[in-house]
């Protein structure tokens, strides 16, 4: 079943729900928070980098080398007070990677500096005082690249690349619950693995537990363990190419959508998605961009809107919005041409309007890390943002107080076009019908209304329309008098 079209008949649910941000209607400009001479500083494209908890703080890590010797870095971003603070020595090692939970504590997992290198785990609540490193890896065999997110239990599931008896490599997984050391498997023994994957929930909605590997040059694998136990997997999709990632949400008041988005570059080098319908187990495929493209990142996937992506082609890095496989259309919303490279994008916590990302430039004697937060969805005014869809969609006044107003020319006769209003949640707020209509021209009202009637708080809600298979969101702000 087309899981569109399941939705859409829903017309008797009402989802409610408290806004929680107020988003910006503008870009933000791009800010220098910390130098390195690590050329490799923020590398690894799944090795979240940066993460921000619930009251929109942002914490970021990254690898510098001081006295010839790898050592990692923290730098802290205050929301309240508006400042970054200085760089900090945390750790001797490399690779660092992050995940965040719902109680705002900080994991991070990173490589020792030993000669057999070791996975360390450490956690830490203000981003000073941190717990004791503890080694998950085996220490008689070298191990690479972890990767890490946490689920609804509040366990940190952890992945990584050991070194196998043979000629081959393991994937290893652990889980740590409360500091502590609950689980540690060899998922399995491939040849030459090198890129992992792993998103649980980003809601922290269930445990269910998605994860990648690519191995044997560019073959890739796309799994799902539906209780979070990764001895019970089952492959979703396989594919040629390289650095797989995976995005993953529902709208928490249902168990009707929930879904998956799966990202990689092909042996074309073009960029593919991939569409999970986890009710339906279907799959549906799009290519994103096309070559030479070179690295991709994925941020949260905003149900029922769609989710940006960063990814670098020919020098220059791009922020893309695409609005899922079936509607066949993706969005450059911002692009930065100052040769960056090793962008790293937050994916929790989750945030419905904007994306917090970093990326390095080469200074020459050293190398500069920059830190931007963009926009996903603009805003809706009287000039059409998104060009040869099909139809356009304009509004008026934003802010509102009053009554918004809401016009969508098609370029063709057809079916009247689907209006609907939402809040930061995903949550389905009111359903529009046209009060004036022609073939072509559609106009549509909101009064800052759900649907049984009552007032909605003030605060950003999104409009998604759609017409045929193409959509388009817009943010708008209801205000009080």
């Amino acid at each position: 079943m087309n899981y569109f079209m399941y939705f859409y008949n829903m017309n008797n649910i009402l989802f409610t729900g408290v806004l929680l941000f107020i988003f910006a209607t503008t870009g933000y400009t791009q800010t220098l928070i910390a130098t390195s001479a690590d050329p490799e500083a923020t590398a690894h494209h799944n090795q979240r980098k940066v993460v921000r908890d619930m009251s929109e703080n942002i914490y970021v890590v990254f690898t510098d080398i001081k006295d010839q010797k790898k050592v990692i870095k923290g730098i802290k971003y205050d929301r309240a007070a508006g400042t970054w603070s200085e760089a900090s020595c945390l750790f001797n090692g490399n690779n660092p990677t992050l995940c965040i939970g719902k109680d705002r504590e900080v994991h991070m997992i990173y490589e020792s500096d030993n000669t057999i290198t070791r996975i360390m785990y450490v956690n830490t609540f203000d981003f000073i005082s941190w717990s004791q490193p503890a080694i998950l890896s085996d220490t008689t065999k070298s191990c690479t690249l972890p990767v890490a997110d946490m689920d609804s239990s509040g366990s940190v599931n952890i992945f990584w690349i050991g070194k196998s008896d043979t000629s081959g490599s393991n994937l290893i997984n652990a889980k740590m619950s409360h500091d502590t050391l609950v689980r540690k498997v060899r998922v399995m023994t491939k040849n030459e693995i090198t890129d992992i994957a792993v998103a649980n929930h980003l809601q922290y909605g269930n445990d269910d537990l998605f994860f990648a590997l690519q191995f044997n040059h560019d073959s890739i694998l796309f799994l799902r363990s539906a209780d979070g136990d990764v001895l019970h997997r089952d492959t979703i999709y396989r594919a040629k190419g390289k650095q797989p990632c995976i995005s993953y949400n529902s709208i928490l008041d249902t168990s009707l959508w929930t879904l998956a988005r799966f990202q990689y570059i092909d042996t074309a080098s073009n960029l593919i998605e991939i569409g999970y319908d986890c009710l339906y187990d279907e799959t549906d495929s799009f290519q994103l961009q096309t070559a030479p493209i070179d690295y991709i990142c994925i941020d949260d996937l905003a149900l029922p809107i769609g989710y940006s992506y960063l990814f670098l082609k020919n020098g220059t890095l791009y922020h893309g919005f695409s609005y899922g496989p079936r509607m066949r259309w993706t969005k450059v919303l911002d692009t930065i041409d100052t040769r960056p490279f090793y962008p790293s994008l937050a994916y929790k916590s989750f945030n419905f309007g904007y994306i917090d990302f970093i990326w390095m430039e080469d200074a020459g004697s050293h190398y500069d890390i920059f830190y931007k937060r963009d926009p996903k969805i603009g805003s809706i005014d009287i000039i059409n943002k998104e060009k040869d869809k099909g139809f356009t969609i304009t509004g008026y006044p934003n802010p509102f107080s009053g009554t918004l107003t809401i016009k969508v020319s098609v370029r063709e006769p057809a079916a009247s076009p689907q209006v609907r209003i939402y809040n930061s949640n995903s949550q389905l707020i009111n359903i529009l019908e046209p009060v004036v209509s022609s073939p072509t021209e559609y106009e549509y009202r909101w009064s800052g209304l759900n649907n049984k009637g009552y007032k909605v708080n003030p605060g950003v809600y999104v409009i998604l329309c759609n017409s045929g298979n193409k959509a388009a969101a817009r943010k708008v702000v209801f205000i009080t008098k």
